[in-house]
């Protein structure tokens, strides 16, 4: 009786595995609107998965990630600072106080400004204006002078 069941039970089993369905294959409809939708380009560089570019250059800064801090900043720094930049990263540059959250977005001309209203240093308000470039499809940090705080 066992091996009875066992054999009907294994031939359902193949009977069901070589059933072939003939499905037809579905084209998505294109219409203007996800037409638009695929040629949109990146629309704001500025957010990075919710969060702003002057919070992620922060985490940088705090976590001593003073290479990558020199990826993100734009090339016009690079020429006019030189070597000067990575000493003044890890030496002089203090970003490590309360950003808050970005508060607004301007841009001058090439110049994106990311400005944070909120921002705490030394247990006084202050707010903070991040000048940054847009290159290669991705945002950069512009700093114009080195002193400790660039964003004066």
């Amino acid at each position: 009786m066992r091996i009875k069941t066992i054999i009907l039970l294994a031939s359902l089993m193949f009977a069901c595995g070589q059933r072939k369905e003939n499905k037809q294959q579905v084209k998505p409809v294109v219409t203007e609107q996800t037409k638009q939708k695929e040629e949109k380009p990146y629309s704001n560089p500025a957010l990075i998965f919710g969060s702003s570019f002057g919070e992620f250059f922060q985490s940088l800064y705090r976590n001593n990630f003073y290479k990558e801090m020199l990826a993100f900043t734009s090339i016009r720094t690079k020429k006019k600072f030189g070597s000067k930049l990575l000493h003044h990263y890890k030496n002089e540059f203090k970003f490590d106080y309360e950003l808050g959250h970005l508060s607004n977005i301007t841009q001058e001309g090439d110049t994106i400004f990311l400005t944070y209203t909120k921002a705490y240093r030394f247990a006084t308000r202050h707010k903070v204006k991040i000048p940054c470039v847009l290159e290669n499809d991705s945002i950069k940090l512009l700093l114009t002078n080195l002193r400790k705080n660039s964003f004066e």
